[in-house]
This record gives C-alpha cells, sequence and structure tokens, in this order.
C-alpha cells in the first residue's frame, strides 16, 4: 500500500524575502487523488499569503524569468506580476483560478508544502547524535525543527547542525590514528588531502575545521566512534517529536497533523 505523506515547510524573514527555515508533517493520506488535492489546494491558498516581491524565488530570479511567469499571470487573468523592472509588492490576483496559481507555483518554485510517496512503507531518515544520543534538530529565530528526510543523501547538506554539540566551534578528538580509526591509514591520507581536517602529531589531536560538511561527513565514516549517524526514523516518532518541538518554542501551540 502506498502512503502519501505532506509536509509544510515553515518560514523566516531576513527583511528582504521570506525563506525556508524548516518543515514538518502536515497530512498522512493512503489514497493517491485524496492527497494530490489537498496538496494541490495547499499550494493554492499558501501562494498569497506572502507579497510578491519578499517571494525568495522571485526575488533572486533573472529578468527573463520574471518575464516568462508575468506573462503566464496575464495570459490567465489578464494582470501583471512584474513591470518596469520590478516585481509587483502584492500577492498574485484573486482573479486567478487555483488551478493556474497552483501552475504559477510549480513554475516558479515557490512551493509551500511538499508531497512525498512511499511504496510499501513510510521511510524517512534523520540525523542521530551519537554525543547527545538524540535526534538532531535544526534552530532558527523563527522555527525550531526536526532534521529529516525521505533519503539519507538529503542530509549530506545538513550535517553542520551537528557543530551545534561542541558549542559552534572546531571539534577536537584526542587520540593517535589508531585509536581513532580502524582505517588509520585511511584517515592519514584523508587528513592529507581534506585542507580542513588536522592533525597534531605531539598533541595527538584531530581538528575538524567549523562548518566544513564535506570534511566532517568524509572523516565521520572512518572514526570508531561516529560523531553521527544517519538512520530511519519511524513516521510516529516523527510526530512525536514535532509536537514536543512546537509546544516547546511555543509556535502552533495546538498544532496537530491531520491523517486521512
Amino acid at each position: 500500500m502506498t502512503t502519501y505523506v505532506i509536509r509544510a515547510k515553515y518560514f523566516g524573514y531576513n527583511d528582504e524575502v521570506f525563506y525556508v527555515t524548516g518543515n514538518r508533517i502536515s497530512n498522512v493520506f493512503q489514497d493517491q487523488a485524496e492527497a494530490e488535492a489537498v496538496y494541490q489546494k495547499l499550494e493554492a491558498e499558501g501562494a498569497r499569503d506572502f507579497a510578491l516581491y519578499e517571494v525568495e524565488s522571485l526575488f533572486d530570479a533573472d529578468e527573463a524569468t520574471l518575464k516568462q511567469l508575468d506573462e503566464f499571470i496575464f495570459s490567465r487573468c489578464g494582470e501583471h506580476i512584474y513591470q518596469d523592472g520590478e516585481v509587483s509588492r502584492d500577492v498574485l490576483p484573486s482573479s486567478l483560478s487555483d488551478a493556474d496559481t497552483f501552475s504559477f507555483v510549480q513554475m516558479a518554485e515557490m512551493q509551500k508544502f511538499q508531497l512525498v510517496s512511499f511504496e510499501h512503507e513510510v521511510k524517512f531518515y534523520g540525523l542521530w547524535s551519537t554525543k547527545k544520543q538524540q535526534w538532531l534538530e535544526e534552530h532558527d529565530e523563527f522555527f525550531a525543527g526536526l532534521i529529516y528526510a525521505e533519503s539519507p543523501e538529503l542530509l549530506k547538506d545538513k550535517i553542520e547542525s551537528i557543530f551545534a554539540d561542541y558549542d559552534y566551534s572546531d571539534i577536537e578528538l584526542a587520540g593517535s590514528l589508531e585509536s581513532l580509526s580502524d582505517q588509520p591509514i585511511l584517515l592519514k591520507a584523508l587528513i592529507q588531502v581534506e585542507y580542513a581536517l588536522s592533525y597534531d602529531e605531539d598533541k595527538q589531536i584531530l581538528n575538524i575545521g567549523l562548518w566544513q560538511n564535506e570534511a566532517l561527513y568524509a572523516v565521520n565514516a572512518l572514526l570508531k566512534q561516529p560523531l553521527f549517524e544517519i538512520k530511519q526514523i519511524e513516521l510516529a516518532e516523527i510526530q512525536r517529536l514535532e509536537q514536543e518541538l512546537a509546544k516547546m518554542h511555543s509556535y502552533d501551540e495546538d498544532y496537530e497533523y491531520d491523517e486521512e
């Protein structure tokens, strides 16, 4: 049986645009048609939450893209969203149909939701902190959320969150290369080619540079005691933790996910 999961994106504001700060599960469905209908409705409704000139994808778009998007809107409802080199300071025209609004959202890459399907069982993967023995979270002044994705590869860009376990500074691991790794020769070779890694022979300290994700990811695989693990996390566990985070950080205190 296929399961469909809708994840809602949450946004912060940086004085210029609204940017994605995190996401959480919004709905769970067993029926594809129902899931797609709800997803499209949510996107159409959410598209008018922000003034267009404050939408990150439009703010970063080049003139050719903005003209193409404007032509689409004008062809559908006779109104412009881009004139004289400026994006409209208003929201999308109310005269634009929900179907056309959904199409525009996809064209402009301004999605507020994500629809993910799983063929047999729901499989999400999270980042596990071996130091704190808990799932890693991402924090922003506007949002706090669990770090997880539908495939392990999508988490590579999120591993910088492990630096929070080390007070946002370089990570220092004490010990000989032999005590740190079952493959000390490979570890030494990696240190020699990776500028963000260094090893003090006298002090026997391995240093991993702050925010150096690629170095952290590479060296972690060689450590006897990894700094993080990418593990499968159950849907029920995600829902429980997201509700706890919502209460803990006082956003959407009445938050409940919808399961159809």
